[in-house]
């Protein structure tokens, strides 16, 4: 039967069986990396797999949104994760260094192999509609797509959605955004220009220090290891603005990721603040603000900047980059002061290590002007390397049974979020999860009861890591010892 038009306003759908099309082991609802990582581990762990994710393509934020490096460093990264960089490079499809620069086309193929190989099934054009509860405990979700409305049986979830979906539809605790006034980070739209003579480029940002970040991960220009970063142009910037050519919100102009050979760059410079990224009207309009955004600073580039004058956009990301939106309350909340102090837990199943400012409002603060003459740590600071650890509680929601989370939405605060919303700890924790949800299916959904240490037995079998904190403390100077 249709849906009927009510007189208060609503429509009321009549009530309606839906077929069950898949029953499996693990759930995975979300194909970004950690997603991606959560269903291999859960493969690899014994279990049986199913990945669900609304993109036709999996990395999400890595590949649809155009977010191609990963904020870990090579020499960092142990098992599952050093295995997916090496599969990277062996077919050009890598570059290692501080941060990981990896060709979203062949990352994709690469994901696919690994799950393929580890016996996950993949689901994609399929958009997470609803969960099935029985009393307290997730049994499932019912999910929408060509194939119309379907539901999927799992013995355990793991949300990997990024936005807490499942955990939110199922009534888990959660916050969102910044807990004193709910403000999220801004949104992006990243996108490639073609044609830019590199090496003038790169002279012209060593000819010109001052008027780029001094911290050097944020201005890369290693033309022999294709590792290049800029972050600056502020003076080109405020210039174009006391014209007319640039929105009064920008401050600066970015470059990452480039490959110099082929002459294409991405730009990761558009902002959108004051939008919620769990709002269709909000993301509409973040995707629609920053098209715009692009034009200018296209148009920008070319004029201003040497090397760009005969450039192009190439392409756009397929959808908006999403920074923060919901983080569950687990069962235990991991604060920057943990992250900072180099806190150890006995339940320790994922270990992160990247570059930050400590005590800042930055990482993408809600409050805007990022960049701009007042943003100390855009404009002075250099970053700091962090190793850290996250608790197994942190990954499972309250009062929900059969859930685990991984990615962006694990339990922490909005200051801690800085240091965890990146791509290395999203890899962890989903590795984590999967591990986890494999034991957790094996005992009939009793993920909130699972066997700790059996389970960072099985993450150090995959070749996990749980040890770097405690050999190299919360603040190396280098990574030596990082095997």
């Amino acid at each position: 039967m249709p849906a009927l038009i009510e007189g208060d306003g609503r429509v009321r759908e009549p009530a309606r069986d839906v077929p069950v099309a898949f029953e499996t082991d693990v759930l995975v609802v979300g194909g970004g990396i950690a997603g991606v990582m959560a269903a291999i581990a859960a493969g690899r762990s014994g279990a049986r797999p199913l990945l669900v994710e609304r993109f036709g393509s999996l990395g999400g934020t890595g590949t649809a949104a155009m977010m191609n490096l990963f904020y870990v460093p090579y020499e960092a990264s142990t098992g599952l994760i050093r295995e997916l960089f090496d599969r990277l490079i062996r077919r050009g499809g890598a570059v290692p260094g501080e941060f990981v620069v990896y060709d979203p086309e062949l990352y994709k193929v690469t994901a696919l192999e690994m799950l393929s190989e580890a016996g996950a099934r993949v689901l994609l054009h399929t958009l997470l509609s609803d969960v099935i509860m029985d009393g307290p405990t997730l049994r499932g979700v019912v999910v929408e797509s060509k194939s119309g409305r379907q539901a999927i049986l799992s013995r355990v979830t793991i949300d990997a959605s990024g936005d807490a979906d499942v955990a939110a539809r199922a009534g888990a605790p959660h916050v969102k955004g910044r807990e004193q006034d709910g403000k999220m980070r801004p949104m992006t739209l990243i996108f490639r220009m073609g044609g830019v003579d590199v090496p003038r480029l790169v002279q012209y940002v060593r000819d010109h220090p001052d008027d780029f970040s001094p911290d050097p991960l944020q201005c890369m220009l290693d033309l022999e290891h294709s590792m290049i970063r800029v972050f600056g142009f502020f003076k080109l910037v405020e210039q174009a603005k006391a014209r007319g050519e640039l929105w009064d919100g920008c401050y600066y102009f970015r470059v990452e990721s480039v490959l110099p050979e082929r002459g294409v760059l991405t730009v990761n410079a558009t902002r959108v603040y004051g939008v919620d990224g769990t709002r269709v009207e909000d993301l509409s309009r973040a995707e629609i603000e920053t098209r715009h955004q692009m034009v200018q600073l296209a148009q920008f580039a070319r004029t201003r900047i040497p090397g760009f004058e005969r450039a192009f956009i190439l392409d756009s990301a397929n959808t908006i980059g999403v920074r923060e939106t919901r983080r569950i309350r687990g069962g235990y909340l991991v604060t920057e002061d943990d992250i900072l102090a180099g806190r150890h837990y006995d339940d320790a199943v994922a270990v992160d290590a990247n570059q930050q400012n400590p005590r800042q409002q930055g990482g993408h603060s809600p409050d805007g002007k990022e960049g701009g003459p007042e943003d100390r740590e855009a404009r002075e600071m250099i970053a700091r390397m962090f190793v850290y650890e996250i608790p197994y509680r942190a990954l499972v929601p309250q009062e929900i049974d059969g859930l685990l989370v991984a990615g962006r939405c694990i339990s922490v605060d909005h200051h801690a979020d800085v240091y965890t919303r990146n791509q290395g700890c999203a890899m962890a924790t989903g590795i984590a999860a999967g591990v986890a949800a494999a034991h957790a299916a094996r005992a009939v959904g009793a993920a909130r009861a699972v066997d700790v240490g059996a389970v960072q037995a099985t993450l150090r079998a995959l070749g996990m890591d749980l040890d770097l904190l405690r050999r190299l403390g919360p603040s190396p100077a280098t990574l030596e010892g990082v095997r």
